[in-house]
């Protein structure tokens, strides 16, 4: 099979959600990956079995699609975020509507849809989606850093890696004092965060604005606590569960509310769900529980290794392979 992946390369999703697909190669089939989408559109793309599209649903790439299924080529759309329905862009009603028309007439062109979550599944099929495949997030090769050694050092870090939607999360569930308290009652305690800024002060609290997705591995493996604190609400529901397995696969105990993509995992995970209303107690645990941070490290770090895209790729090789069967029979009833 040979597999074209059209992703933006300044997207750090489509790491996830296409890049890793290059990894195919280790299964025998062919993977080109058209970081920017100019040999897409331009029709240099050659004899493809099915391309794989992450996000774009723009008329032009919508226009070379359709020409491409025409020529029997599966077209394979792939999401994981509800851009559409995100609380955080500064966006009007008519500009929502039209980024719900665009994918909508994408999915009238894809033979199959790729997501992270039941959710976007459901809402995809909504739109029109003839099939809907859910392909969770996996670790790529490339996300490597320094074990993690819980057991160093006299402070506790306590890290968050989050974009700046998460101040919504942190606002929401009152966090800010929730984390100060901590910091009050244990002088051991920092925090570290990537993206999202907490506000409070900067001796006991690191933050870095932005870093290269190839440097995100050394921030996790630096925490001995990580967090993934979400409220309830239709865009976080539609998360996939990333977060929780770059925290794991460095060996790092985590917590996280039980919503989305975070219900039902747990201790056999390395982690532990937390209510709202517990975020104080269920990270002071941790903090003076060092043995149960050790062994909820192991745990994550065992699960973790297992989330590696290597030991996943049939899971993004049955519905290529599903695509491009369905073209092939659409094909021939139209023949």
């Amino acid at each position: 099979m040979r597999v074209v992946v059209v992703a933006a390369n300044s997207i750090v999703n489509a790491i996830y959600r296409g890049m890793v697909l290059a990894e195919l190669r280790r299964l025998g089939h062919q993977v080109d990956v058209d970081r920017d989408g100019e040999a897409f559109t331009d029709g240099r793309l050659g004899d493809v079995d099915v391309v794989h599209i992450h996000r774009y649903s723009e008329r032009e790439t919508r226009q070379v699609a359709e020409r491409m299924r025409d020529q029997g080529v599966a077209i394979v759309w792939d999401n994981d975020d509800d851009m559409a329905g995100s609380p955080f862009k500064a966006k009007g009603a008519m500009r929502a509507q039209q980024e719900r028309t665009n994918v909508a007439t994408m999915l009238e062109v894809a033979d199959l849809v790729t997501t992270t979550s039941p959710y976007l599944a459901e809402q995809y099929r909504s739109y029109g989606a003839a099939e809907v495949a859910i392909v969770e997030n996996y670790i790529p090769a490339n996300y490597a850093a320094e074990r993690h050694d819980s057991a160093r050092g006299d402070s506790i870090t306590i890290g968050w890696i989050g974009a700046g939607e998460h101040h919504h999360d942190l606002e929401q569930l009152q966090l800010r004092e929730t984390f100060r308290r901590l910091l009050e009652a244990h002088p051991d305690v920092r925090f570290a965060t990537v993206g999202v800024r907490l506000g409070l002060p900067a001796e006991r609290c690191h933050h870095t604005a932005l870093v290269q997705y190839r440097d995100l591995a050394r921030h996790a493996a630096s925490y001995d606590i990580g967090i993934a604190p979400i409220v309830d609400i239709p865009f976080n529901r539609a998360r996939s569960n990333i977060k929780l397995k770059e925290y794991a696969v460095m060996g790092v105990p985590w917590l996280a509310s039980p919503i989305g993509p975070y219900a039902g995992l747990g201790e056999r995970q390395g982690g532990r769900l937390v209510a709202d209303e517990r975020w104080y107690e269920e990270l002071e645990r941790l903090v003076v529980e060092r043995r149960a941070r050790q062994k909820l490290a192991k745990r994550a770090l065992k699960w973790g290794d297992r989330q590696r895209i290597h030991h996943n790729l049939r899971a993004w090789e049955a519905p290529l392979q599903r695509a491009v069967e369905r073209a092939g029979s659409r094909m021939a009833a139209a023949g």
